[in-house]
């Protein structure tokens, strides 16, 4: 039996040592095989015992010796390299690597589409203002060149309680001259109790043009008591030449109070 074995080393021997080549980070790794140190008769003599395979203790003079059995490849050897513990050797593992770089960011994404529109607020509250006087002028005045000529107004005479603002608004119609020599600042002047407030322009073009002109805006501010008030107007013309004359028509004025 013995001679079998040896004979079926000798026939194999380069896929043994094929064999010790696979089997590298085992136990047989150890294995420093010099050149031309494994011959037919090395392995057969069985130098290489099974605790030199498990220690990690096989060199290259210990097959050059002869010292590998061959039971220890045809049964034992092969068998406690399977086995857990059995002279097999694990590698540990490697470091891990560093981390890599960051990408760049990416690039803007598209717009959504527009979300549908809400629902309509609540209704707000009621405001506080309301009109007390509303003063009107009928018929139309001429106003010659040269004088300020007084426009009548009606209902023009209203009373203000205390802690109450008011404000006057209205428009006036104005009709052009076809020429106004020398002229600047023409206006229809509106007082509050004798005392200039506010005014609406008359202006020179359209040359024998008529136009609707607005007052600015003027205010009354709240009296300690009780205030009576009443409202004139005249038209301010001072063009030179004789024929320069504006007229003026349907004054409309309302006073807003606040409190």
């Amino acid at each position: 039996m013995l001679g079998r074995i040896i004979f079926h080393l000798r026939s194999n021997v380069v896929g043994y040592v094929a064999l010790f080549a696979a089997l590298g980070g085992t136990s047989y790794a150890a294995v420093r095989l010099a050149p031309g140190s494994v011959t037919n008769r090395a392995l057969a003599r069985g130098a290489v015992s099974h605790s030199k395979l498990a220690a990690d203790s096989v060199t290259s003079a210990d097959i050059a010796n002869g010292s590998i059995k061959p039971g220890d490849f045809a049964r034992e050897t092969m068998t406690a390299l399977t086995k857990k513990g059995g002279g097999v050797t694990t590698a540990a593992d490697g470091t891990t690597g560093a981390t890599g770089n960051r990408g760049a960011n990416g690039g803007t994404g598209t717009a959504g589409t527009l979300g549908p529109a809400g629902p309509a607020g609540a209704a707000g509250a009621a405001g506080t203002g309301s009109v007390i006087l509303r003063a009107r002028a009928t018929g139309t005045v001429s106003a010659p060149h040269g004088a300020s000529t007084a426009v009548a107004i009606n209902d023009a005479s209203w009373t203000q309680s205390p802690g109450e603002m008011d404000l006057i608004t209205g428009t006036a119609t104005i009709t052009i001259p076809s020429a106004c020599t020398g002229s600047f600042g023409n206006a229809l002047i509106l007082s509050v109790d004798g005392t200039p407030a506010t005014f609406a322009l008359a202006p020179s073009t359209p040359a024998s043009g008529t136009v609707t002109m607005p007052f600015n805006v003027t205010s009354v501010m709240e009296p300690a008591s009780s205030a009576a008030h009443h409202l004139t107007a005249s038209l301010a013309n001072s063009c030179t030449k004789a024929g320069e004359d504006y007229s003026v028509g349907d004054v409309k004025l309302d006073v807003v109070k606040f409190s």
